[in-house]
């Protein structure tokens, strides 16, 4: 076991010197950039073909929908299972959605449907690939390296998550959403390149694997005797909802109430990893003074937080632009 100063001294590149862990780690932010770029794209496009709100949200929707129904099953299919050939399903199934809705948009086939259908699609992709990905990095680096590359995984993606939404913007206003799919589905080549070209040493165990049942409802009853981790989980859900909700309204309040375009919404959505970002390097800082509670619960405050904007005239003035004849009846 190393010391706590051999720990201190691992930098935070230190597990892109190993190669397996390098390669795949680079292919993933590329087609992370891509993801979020369809991510804008797809939300977009719904705002411009359908007029009902409540389409536009499910957006958002039906790409987190996968991960909170598959979210008990992916973690004992990752320990069960070739994690590197479930990352590779996970991936290919990502790339034939974006693939698929390339096609279809070049035919010229576009409904709200179809948009709500790859949207799940690439949300089961990424519920069945990220926690295989996650749990492979213990196999892939030595166990000293896990912090370094816990904190890589999280600064890369919110990096990239700050830009990839501009980006799409940029390309949806400049180009339209054909363009970003097809961007997206040649960015899903790089880790599917990757991960067939690099295998690892996977730790193996001399006791027989448990049924895929077994081991979920092992895990359900493991979390229903634990106070802490219902607590957790409960707190999670209600955060992930009220965040998830402001992400399903965002293209409406850039559509309706800023009256912008693709690049202003793609903007606002690269706000959340911008702040995500700029949190994760503040965070050795900030928990010097509050407690790790009270930093919790000031997250869960500041999205709360509002500032004045203009939606709408008001109604004494939208009444009056109103021709007599419309106001008298």
């Amino acid at each position: 076991m190393p010391s706590t100063d051999e720990n201190a001294s691992i930098g935070l590149l230190a597990p892109l010197k190993n190669p397996t862990f390098h390669s795949i780690f680079l292919a993933s932010q590329l087609s992370s950039l891509g993801w979020l770029m369809q991510t804008v794209a797809l939300g977009w496009l719904m705002a411009t073909v359908s007029s009902s709100d409540v389409l536009v949200a499910l957006v958002q929707a039906s790409s987190t929908l996968p991960a909170f129904f598959l979210a008990v099953f992916v973690g004992a299919i990752a320990d069960n299972y070739s994690r590197r050939m479930v990352m590779i399903v996970g991936r290919s199934l990502m790339m034939a959605a974006s693939a698929m809705l390339t096609i279809l948009m070049a035919l010229g086939v576009t409904n709200p449907w179809m948009i709500l259908a790859f949207s799940f699609l690439d949300g089961c992709g990424i519920a069945l690939s990220d926690p295989a990905w996650r749990a492979s990095i213990g196999d892939m680096l030595e166990r000293r390296q896990l912090s370094a590359a816990v904190t890589l995984l999280n600064v890369g993606f919110n990096t990239v998550r700050s830009v990839g939404p501009a980006l799409g913007g940029i390309i949806v206003a400049a180009f339209g959403p054909l363009v970003t799919f097809a961007l997206t589905t040649l960015g899903f080549v790089a880790p599917l390149t990757a991960l067939w070209r690099n295998k690892w040493t996977v730790q193996t165990s001399s006791l027989p694997r448990e049924a895929l049942m077994t081991a979920v409802f092992d895990g359900l009853r493991f979390t229903a005797i634990s106070s802490e981790i219902k607590a957790t989980i409960v707190r999670c859900t209600l955060f992930g909802f009220a965040s998830t909700s402001t992400l399903a309204l965002l293209p409406l309040v850039a559509r309706d109430i800023l009256k912008g375009g693709p690049v202003g919404y793609g903007i606002m959505m690269g706000g959340f990893g911008a702040g995500a970002l700029a949190a994760g390097l503040m965070n050795p800082t900030l928990r010097r003074t509050p407690t790790q509670e009270w930093l919790v619960v000031l997250a869960c405050i500041a999205p709360y937080v509002r500032f004045p904007l203009r939606s709408r005239p008001p109604l004494q003035s939208q009444r009056s632009a109103l021709p007599l004849a419309a106001q008298a009846g």
